[in-house]
């Protein structure tokens, strides 16, 4: 049991009492005020909140959503869109980006977005890069270039990857509010 600390429609990050390891596959029931929403989920990455036995931040992603759960969780998002504007809301958004690591030379990286809230985005690029990593990321989108720097925060460590998928990476922003500003 535990508090989920952001929801997307592909994922969430959840704080729970105890480790689970990336890759292990979850039933998750998220309890609304109203209902309970019932959606398969794989554990992509773990990270302790605070020292000695402190709560674990957890990343899932969704991996089934049934098509009546679906709309239940796509009204949730709905309704927390319109009641919570902060970080952590996330709208789902797969758009393409060219990202280029700052201060290594060589050709951008191609992937997408995963997810976007107001203070970063799931990256999903062909390659890892590190935790600490500052990038500048192009994102392409109906006819429109946008550009947003950000650091690398977590990546999806080797266990939870699948070897024909992009690798999943948090991306924190740097210049958040010249980013939301281009946001159609």
């Amino acid at each position: 049991m535990g508090w989920t600390r952001n929801l997307s429609i592909a994922g969430a990050c959840v704080e729970l009492g105890e480790r689970l390891q990336p890759g292990m596959p979850l039933q998750v029931v998220l309890q609304t005020a109203h209902e309970y929403i019932k959606v398969e989920a794989q554990v992509i990455w773990a990270r302790e909140s605070t020292p000695a036995g402190g709560s674990v931040f957890h990343g899932i992603a969704f991996t089934q959503v049934a098509t009546d759960q679906d709309q239940a969780l796509r009204d949730l998002l709905r309704t927390s869109a319109a009641h919570e504007r902060h970080a952590g809301v996330r709208m789902i958004s797969e758009i393409p980006v060219t990202c280029q690591p700052k201060g290594k030379a060589g050709p951008p990286l191609q992937g997408w977005t995963g997810d976007i809230s107001r203070a970063g985005l799931l990256l999903c690029l062909p390659q890892v890069l590190d935790p600490g990593t500052m990038v500048e990321l192009t994102l392409h989108f109906a006819g429109e270039r946008v550009t947003a720097e950000g650091t690398v925060v977590w990546v999806e460590p080797p266990e939870g990857r699948k070897a024909s998928e992009a690798i999943r990476h948090g991306v924190r922003f740097s210049a958040l509010g010249l980013f939301l500003a281009a946001l159609p």
